[in-house]
């Protein structure tokens, strides 16, 4: 009788732990993918995306997976090990764009909606995107380009170089916006692709002034950027030249509005240059979160949505830093 006994508690005791482990498994389950962190604003995106997803799935009862990766075909891979686990939706912020377009499809092939995030695939019909505004950026740069060098603009050409991020959708969106509105007397002297990176900014930028003619070097008087942190190398670079040239770039621009470039507008160290900036917040990706939690609830999403973006430069940057904007961005 007693084996008995222990024969049935055995075997309640087991099917209470499968079920209980079915019930674990029946929680629905948000895939999170992003780049990893190659630069400043990723590893701060990284750290408010893992957050966001962690404090929704606590407070609402999901399950998610976070991963990062600094290739394209790991992070194909990550979505083949997503779409293992069976989720209700998937966020994926490409590192790559058209590099990921198999691996898309095949999310939205198995019926699960997918958000990208800052970078898009061009052609590719996700169930939702999502970015900061690029093309308002540009536009609204080459617009203050214009006002800044009004009187120069008048009396003829002015002479700029580009540092771009790299050839994702998010450069192409930004240079675009800012052909679309800068004056045509502005001349693009030469282009670079920096890959976000400040060090290689910088040695693109000290190459330059160490190979032109002093005539070439003098004639540059503004630098598109596409990064606070491509702004932070040219910086470095143009403090670090000995050359016989006299630097004549009177505006760079960046695109981020972090606290690091706050700190230009007093204390760069070089003198005659200003500076200016779009906010483009790394807490910008718990938005993204936001709606892959609300397609995981099976809510119907817009197909894209935009960030607002606000001019900061040296008028305005203090009020900005009291912003909530600016206190969300530094509340981790």
């Amino acid at each position: 009788m007693k084996k008995i006994v222990s024969l049935c508690l055995a075997l309640c005791i087991a099917g209470g732990l499968v079920f209980a482990g079915a019930r674990r498994e029946a929680k629905p389950l948000l895939g999170v993918i992003t780049p990893a962190a190659d630069h400043g604003f990723t590893a701060e995106s990284i750290r408010h995306g893992e957050a966001q997803v962690k404090a929704l799935a606590a407070q609402h009862g999901f399950d998610y997976r976070y991963l990062t990766a600094f290739e394209s075909g790991e992070q194909s891979n990550h979505v083949d090990t997503i779409l293992a686990l069976k989720p209700k939706a998937v966020v994926l912020w490409p590192v790559t764009g058209d590099e990921l377009r198999s691996a898309a499809q095949k999310v939205l092939d198995a019926g699960i909606p997918l958000i990208l995030y800052d970078r898009f695939i061009e052609g590719f019909s996700p169930t939702a995107e999502i970015s900061g505004d690029n093309v308002a950026i540009g536009e609204g740069a080459g617009r203050y380009f214009n006002n800044y060098f009004k009187d120069q603009l008048a009396r003829g050409k002015v002479n700029y170089l580009e540092f771009k991020g790299d050839s994702s959708t998010v450069p192409m969106e930004r240079t675009n916006g800012f052909l679309s509105t800068a004056d045509k007397n502005f001349n693009l002297v030469q282009s670079f692709v920096t890959n976000w990176s400040q060090q290689t900014a910088m040695e693109q930028m000290e190459s330059y002034l160490n190979t032109k003619s002093v005539e070439e070097i003098e004639s540059i008087q503004a630098i598109w950027t596409h990064d606070d942190e491509i702004v932070f190398g040219l910086v470095n670079a143009i403090k670090n030249y000995r050359g016989s040239a006299k630097i004549n770039i009177k505006l760079i621009n960046g695109v981020s509005a972090g606290e690091g470039f706050m700190d230009l507008f007093e204390n760069s160290g070089l003198s005659g240059i200003d500076f200016m900036t779009y906010t483009f917040s790394p807490s910008m990706v718990r938005d993204a979160i936001d709606l892959g939690y609300d397609a995981l609830q099976g809510r119907t999403l817009q197909k894209s949505y935009k960030v607002p973006t606000e001019m900061i430069d040296k008028t305005n940057y203090k009020s900005y830093m009291q912003s909530e904007i600016y206190r969300v961005r530094y509340s981790l």
